[in-house]
């Protein structure tokens, strides 16, 4: 949030701010408040299934081998390049190349949308599989190891959570992206870009932490 800002970007301070810097250090603040409680979350989901591995292997290999090791590996893939194009377009705000920026930030929503459209695709290979438990009305391929439920029920809650925040994400870069087309935006709000690019970035990490604990670690 310290990096110099070219000429005619900057933040419109609101009035109950003293100075700008107290504003921007205090939109930081907040998001970084929020982040660590989300992060407290996952982190206890990641936990119980690590729990959940040491006290139940077989079952829990046994689930995690039907889990689709390379639309996980792709998704990895896709979200650490989605960071790379938010990070340029947060580099591009503070240049003041509204064009550019405006086109990384679509970017960044394209990627996260494939990440849904293959997470949804594994969904759909899951239920085929009847690899979903919760639902009562097909039968789970793994009825004779009931403690392979805990994991498999653990990963429907984590990514799921993760995938809504991912929509939460995009929805809000969109909406971001339209008002960012607009002339004068980054003269009044470039502060919106890299606040919202530590939103992005936390949804990245998340996966990068689900991608081992639930695909690598229990195969």
């Amino acid at each position: 949030m310290s990096a110099r800002l070219a000429d005619g970007v900057g933040t419109e301070r609101a009035h109950h701010f003293e100075t700008v810097a107290q504003q921007r250090y205090a939109a930081t603040l907040g998001i970084w408040a929020w982040l660590i409680t989300e992060l407290l979350l996952f982190a206890a989901l990641f936990l119980v299934a690590l729990i959940v591995r040491i006290q139940h292997p077989e079952a829990t290999q046994e689930a995690a081998r039907h889990l689709k090791f390379w639309i996980g590996a792709v998704n990895t893939v896709v979200l650490i390049v989605s960071s790379l194009t938010m990070s340029m377009a947060i580099e591009f705000s503070r240049l003041g190349w509204q064009r550019a920026m405006v086109r990384a930030m679509l970017a960044t929503a394209a990627l996260g949308s494939l990440f849904l459209v293959l997470k949804g695709y594994e969904y759909y290979a899951d239920y085929t599989e009847h690899m979903m438990p919760f639902l009562g009305s097909r039968p789970y391929e793994l009825a004779a190891s009931p403690a392979s439920r805990l994991f498999v029920n653990l990963y429907y809650v984590a990514t799921l959570l993760h995938g809504l925040h991912l929509l939460t994400g995009i929805t809000l870069l969109l909406g971001m992206t339209w008002m960012a087309s607009k002339a004068g935006f980054l003269s009044r709000h470039q502060n919106w870009i890299e606040i919202y690019g530590l939103y992005w970035h936390f949804i990245d990490l998340i996966w990068i932490m689900a991608f081992p604990i639930l695909y690598v670690v229990n195969r």
